[in-house]
């Protein structure tokens, strides 16, 4: 009976490796993961996935009763709660849903992989298969016809910072083949990524001196035969090593002299350079909505950036996975994480100090060198994600996750009364875990068959458009609805200023304008498109209301002005890095109608000076 439950526990954990290796290599193949359609179609199959294990009695449910809920899972839990909440207070209430729907992936990933943290055997399968999938990227990054952002290698990415990322990662679990590991060690290099390369560099020196220092110095512990065998295999490592090492420089010479543009960025390491000041601006702003919001959760709270961006600038990402908790989990979200990492810390390094002391064989000195690799990988992956490409590549969260559950061991369960008090927290998990995945594929499988569940927004703008000349009060509302849910829309933001400014709603139509601004603070399309229309308004209302004319009249006078302060307000460090602020001046046509605007207003006469 105990044979067959052991045989029937390692087959559930055979398969959980081989569906985790899968759904890996599915999200790093399909763009990292960072779309939301790819966060909707990966979230459906890990779902069902997870369900149907439960159905057929092949999951962890029914093999993992003594691992209940930690500190890990409430943290990971309690984001997904913080992102749902942040839906009280959206910038884009769709972001907010996928944030959700991230940390709860990310959830499922890391119960799945404690699911394998006590067998060694599947651990090793689960390394290889990450050595064979960055061993892909890798290759896909060399391939002639994949295109190079900016001359550096990407890969599936599409982005240098992401696959440098998840290549520094698995050179620090460290390939047993020497020719994979200076194959992914120059491709690391190909991806120009200044952050990957440098805390790669920095990780991988701390790694060393544990490795060669702290287990060596507990070596004598080993018997005088086990000694004997293990010095000459560190000496021919050594030596492997250094040829390893210099066939990785040789390797490294020719990207100079074939992919110039990422040696170029590579070696760019001054502070002063455009691409560490931006990042500073991106910290700068992104502190700042944190505190305009009282740093409270937002959906999508990133997605503010043009609302309080000092020059204009474009990124998909905050670039940071602080700010990136910051704006969509608030304060909370911070402080949450920051108790988090810091009982992590102690924890391992309580374990490392008690392990290393106890080292008196072969199998736990190789068991202390994997524990310490993947520890590596995982402390590069979370610095990596402060300064660069975060955790918004699902891929990277995936690995980060797997990574950390797969240390944790299993607890040892004394024969107490308490027993069976003990197995309620996993009761509950895997309740739990069975029940968020039922919600997460219904979710996801409706939104992938009626994609009009999560557009709802574009529903509304179009039922609005409809009603614009039947009923106008009725547009209004629709289009108001459309931009609480989304207030990225400036298309919508203009359609309903000039839908407002038609209908005489002159003071409600300004302030619409105004916000299509906010939005658009450096667009000198914009200025003459809200500057064209307020003065079409006071035309039109010019004897209607008279009083309200005059401040419309007033308002188009002062553009020129208002973009002139915008750019006296630059920096040096702005005009450094805006390269194009020099053209952001008042038009002619701008010029034109402001100087309209002012002979309007010394000819309109107000009711009481009417003849």
């Amino acid at each position: 009976m105990i044979g067959a439950t052991l045989q029937q526990d390692s087959r559930a954990r055979s398969n959980t490796v081989g569906f985790l290796a899968l759904f890996l290599g599915l999200s790093v193949f399909i763009h990292g993961l960072f779309y939301p359609k790819e966060w909707l179609l990966f979230g459906f199959l890990l779902s069902a996935y997870i369900m149907s294990s439960f159905l057929y009695k092949r999951s962890i449910f029914m093999t993992e009763e003594y691992f209940g809920l930690g500190l890990t899972d409430f943290l990971l839990l309690g984001f997904l709660a913080f992102s749902l909440l942040g839906l009280l207070h959206p910038i884009k209430y769709i972001d907010g849903l996928l944030e959700a729907l991230r940390w709860g992936v990310f959830w499922f990933v890391y119960r799945l992989g404690i699911r394998i943290s006590s067998d060694e055997k599947s651990k090793r399968y689960l390394l290889q298969y990450i050595e064979w999938i960055a061993i892909a990227i890798a290759v896909i990054g060399w391939l002639p016809w994949i295109g190079k952002v900016g001359g550096r290698l990407s890969s599936v990415f599409g982005y240098p910072n992401a696959a440098a990322a998840f290549l520094g990662a698995a050179l620090l679990l460290y390939p047993q083949r020497k020719l994979v590991l200076i194959f992914l060690a120059v491709s690391l290099v190909g991806t120009g990524s200044r952050a990957g390369v440098g805390l790669f560099l920095i990780v991988l020196g701390v790694q060393q001196i544990f490795l060669r220092v702290n287990l060596q110095k507990n070596s004598p512990s080993l018997s005088i035969r086990q000694r004997f065998h293990w010095r000459p295999k560190m000496i021919s490592r050594y030596l492997r090593g250094l040829l390893g090492a210099m066939l990785g420089i040789a390797g490294t010479i020719l990207i100079p002299l074939y992919y110039k543009s990422a040696w170029e960025n590579l070696t760019a390491w001054g502070f002063s350079s455009s691409s560490w000041q931006e990042r500073i601006v991106y910290f700068q702003d992104g502190i700042s909505l944190a505190w305009n919001s009282g740093g409270v959760p937002q959906a999508g709270g990133w997605l503010a950036f043009p609302a309080v961006q000092h020059f204009p600038y474009w990124t998909a990402d905050p670039h940071s996975s602080f700010i990136h908790i910051l704006l969509n989990q608030g304060f909370l979200g911070i402080v949450s994480v920051g108790i988090w990492g810091s009982f992590s810390l102690a924890k391992a390094w309580k374990i490392w100090g008690r392990n290393k002391q106890h080292i008196s064989s072969m199998v736990e000195l190789e068991e202390s060198k994997a524990q310490l690799k993947v520890s590596s990988a995982l402390v590069f992956l979370a610095l990596h994600s402060l300064v660069d490409a975060d955790f918004s590549f699902g891929a990277l969260g995936i690995l980060f996750w797997l990574l950390f559950g797969i240390l944790r061991k299993r607890r040892d369960y004394s024969g107490t009364i308490f027993s069976k008090q003990n197995k309620l927290l996993p009761m509950l998990s895997n309740m739990g875990m069975l029940g968020l995945s039922f919600i997460f594929c219904l979710i996801c499988g409706s939104a992938l068959l009626n994609p009009k569940m999560i557009e709802r927004e574009q529903i509304w703008n179009a039922q609005a458009v409809q009603y614009r000349e039947l009923d106008p009060e009725k547009s209004v509302e629709l289009w108001g609805k459309s931009l609480k849910r989304d207030q990225t829309q400036v298309k919508v933001r203009q359609e309903l200023a000039e839908h407002l400014l038609r209908q005489g709603n002159l003071d409600f139509g300004l302030e619409t304008v105004k916000e299509v601004l906010l939005w658009q603070p450096f667009e000198l399309e914009a200025y003459e498109w809200a500057q064209s229309v307020v003065w079409d308004a006071a035309e039109v209302n010019r004897q209607a209301q008279p009083e309200m004319t005059m401040l419309l009249y007033q308002w188009v006078e002062e553009v020129p002005e208002t973009i002139e302060e915008r750019a006296d307000d630059l920096n040096d460090l702005d005009l450094k890095l805006w390269q194009g602020h020099k053209n952001f001046r008042p038009s002619q046509h701008i010029k034109l109608l402001a100087d309209y605007a002012r002979q309007r207003q010394l000819t309109q006469l107000l009711p009481q000076h009417k003849l």
